[in-house]
């Protein structure tokens, strides 16, 4: 009898510790569901947009020198340099979009010509005037690492309205302090689709401000496709040639009526 019942609590004790395991055998798998969901749910590059978008994680940064991130300790031992990522300019804007695309692609452009050896501009030594107040500018501004200020001696971001340019045409005159050399970017953004198409997506982004009900599903999905291939032509430099750049006199940017 002695040896039934022990026998008896070996068996409870085991089917315990059976029902034990199982449970944590399962916990883990749960937690491992989890886990690849969670997973699953971000793009696979590790960016923080949608998966169609995953080509912002195959942009080259442009990278500068900049003289502040070292003297406030900012950057590792025997780091000098700052990478600016598109991912950063989505990111400064809250989404990928055209401006984005086209404001890094010019700063790009910019970079590229400006440059006279191999170290790195430095950041924050430029001056832009820009035919329009518009994001594109905004972008290259924060890509450059330049301000507008009220006071025209501090500002080195400047909206000059005496510009004219057909419609959807942008200039950016873009100077480097250090070298006093400068480029003319000229972007004809109707040439990516056209005025009529242009049109269309416009349309489409003003009524959605205004009442993102009243905006078709099938709008929304044509907007959405556009804008990928769109951003995607850009900012992958398939589109240059919307692009036109020049080197201009540096004295054309700093212009006196600029800085009365």
């Amino acid at each position: 009898m002695q040896q039934k019942n022990s026998e008896f609590v070996k068996g409870a004790i085991f089917g315990k510790v059976k029902n034990i395991m199982t449970w944590g055998i399962l916990l883990i798998i749960g937690l491992i569901s989890v886990v690849m969901t969670s997973c699953n749910s971000v793009s696979p590059r590790g960016t923080r947009w949608h998966e169609k978008y995953d080509f912002v994680a195959d942009i080259p940064p442009i990278v500068f020198h900049y003289d502040h991130g070292m003297l406030a300790g900012s950057y590792p031992e025997d780091q000098e340099t700052v990478a600016v990522r598109f991912d950063d300019v989505c990111a400064y804007l809250g989404h990928v979009c055209l401006c984005g695309a086209g404001g890094y692609r010019i700063v790009s452009l910019v970079v590229d010509s400006l440059h006279t050896s191999n170290e790195p501009l430095e950041r924050g030594e430029f001056i832009l005037v820009s035919s329009r107040d518009h994001t594109i500018s905004d972008v290259i501004a924060y890509v450059l690492g330049i301000q507008r200020r009220q006071d025209l001696n501090k500002s080195n971001y400047f909206i000059d309205t005496t510009i004219t340019a057909p419609r959807r045409e942008y200039h950016y005159y873009i100077g480097f302090k250090e070298t006093h050399t400068a480029v003319h970017v000229i972007y004809r953004k109707h040439q990516l689709i056209g005025h009529d198409a242009m049109d269309a997506l416009w349309k489409i982004e003003l009524s959605y401000d205004a009442d993102p009900q009243s905006v078709s599903k099938e709008d929304i999905l044509k907007y959405q496709r556009a804008m990928k291939d769109l951003v995607s032509d850009v900012v992958l430099g398939r589109r240059d040639d919307v692009f036109d750049i020049v080197r201009v006199p540096y004295e054309q940017v700093v212009s006196p009526l600029l800085h009365d």
